[in-house]
């Protein structure tokens, strides 16, 4: 059984903290679709890394562009470096390093190595002035493209860079598709669930891993149990 749900706000869904449900959608919370959790660095206007820990974003392109996404909200200290620089990286890491990724919310001064004050290593990047992270198993290098709002009055902007190049490190060389995600140890960011039936709620957000990759394709690339209506003459 499905329940339909519009978007207006039940006025039984309460915030757990204030302006919960201005700077992100209610329906997040009910739909709660994990998102890979990345690191976006840039550079502050005295040249120090900033890192901003985030998980709003995707990966999309084609020939000759590969692009990184990225939904940030306009009072940001990233979203200004970006504007000011024109480049950024994305930098994945793994569930280990979970400790030092929630350091860099802590470690945000003005003028501070943001990176190395969360307990990272700072890399030299080959294409941007942006940092990069060492312990992160991938790292892309990006170049913005463009931005705009989400929509008129919206507080989130969207920007588009294009990669300029990638680092990625052992867990990419392996070949196997369930091993490598067994590799990386990619995190996922799985908001504080909510029930849109009665409000209730489950606390603050959790980290989720993907951790099985199911074969469904048989040797000739078809997926196992797959119908094909033959094409009538």
């Amino acid at each position: 059984m499905k329940h339909e749900i519009g978007i207006v706000q039940p006025e039984y869904l309460i915030e757990d903290w204030p302006g919960k449900y201005e700077v992100f959608s209610w329906l997040e919370y009910v739909v709660t679709v994990p998102n890979p959790i990345f690191l976006i660095t840039t550079r502050k206007a005295n040249g120090a890394p900033n890192a901003n820990l985030h998980s709003w974003g995707l990966l999309t392109g084609e020939r000759g562009n590969y692009s990184s996404l990225l939904a940030l909200l306009d009072h940001t200290h990233t979203y200004a470096n970006i504007l000011r620089e024109g480049e950024w990286c994305v930098n994945f890491p793994s569930f280990g390093h979970y400790p030092q990724c929630f350091e860099t919310i802590y470690c945000n001064g003005p003028e501070n190595d943001e990176i190395a004050e969360a307990g990272f290593t700072l890399e030299p990047a080959k294409t941007v002035q942006a940092p990069r992270v060492a312990e992160c198993f991938a790292n892309l290098e990006c170049r913005l493209e463009w931005h705009r709002p989400l929509y008129e009055g919206s507080r989130w902007r969207l920007l588009v860079g294009r990669v300029s190049h990638a680092a990625v490190g052992e867990p990419a060389t392996v070949i196997d598709p369930a091993e490598r995600v067994r590799a990386m140890g990619l995190m996922y960011n799985v908001r504080g669930t909510v029930n849109p039936l009665d409000g209730r709620q489950h606390g603050p957000n959790t980290l989720g891993l993907l951790n099985e990759v199911v074969k469904i394709f048989t040797d000739d690339g078809c997926p196992k149990g797959w119908r094909v209506k033959a094409q009538e003459e």
